[in-house]
C-alpha cells in the first residue's frame, strides 16, 4: 500500500505544474505576462536568460496591441523598441528563445565569467485597437 502511495503523490507532483507566467498588465480586453527563460543553444554558441512575453487576447475581436519593450523614463528607447502585435480572437502569442517575434527581451548574459547587469522586465506606452 505504500508503494502505492509513493506513485500516487509522485504522479500528483508531476500533474500539478504551477503557471511560471507573471502577470504584467492586465485589463478586460488582453492580458500581458513574462517568465524568465535560460536560452541555452550550444550549436549556435550563445547562452542568455531571456524575459518571454506572452500576450493573450480576451475578446472575441481582433486586436493589435503595441508597447515599447524597457523602461518607460529611458531616454534612449529606439524606435526598434516598439512592438507591435496582432492577435486573432481569444488568440494568445508566446515569445521564444529565438527572439523571431519580438516578443522576448534579454535579461542576462551566461557567457563571460564578468557579472552582466540584469536587465529588469519593464514595458511602456501599452495602447491597444479594436478590428472589427
Amino acid at each position: 500500500m505504500t508503494i502505492l502511495n509513493y506513485f500516487y503523490g509522485f504522479f500528483i507532483l508531476l500533474i500539478y505544474q504551477p503557471d511560471p507566467w507573471i502577470t504584467y498588465n492586465e485589463n478586460e480586453n488582453f492580458l500581458i505576462s513574462y517568465k524568465l527563460e535560460r536560452c541555452n543553444d550550444v550549436k549556435n554558441g550563445f547562452d542568455f536568460n531571456v524575459y518571454l512575453i506572452k500576450l493573450t487576447n480576451k475578446t472575441s475581436k481582433t486586436l493589435v496591441v503595441d508597447f515599447v519593450l524597457g523602461d518607460p523614463i529611458n531616454p534612449r528607447q529606439r524606435e526598434e523598441d516598439k512592438v507591435i502585435v496582432i492577435l486573432g480572437k481569444r488568440e494568445s502569442k508566446e515569445g521564444t528563445c529565438w527572439g523571431d517575434d519580438n516578443l522576448s527581451m534579454t535579461h542576462s548574459s551566461n557567457m563571460t565569467q564578468k557579472k552582466s547587469i540584469l536587465k529588469e522586465f519593464n514595458l511602456s506606452d501599452i495602447n491597444f485597437v479594436e478590428i472589427k
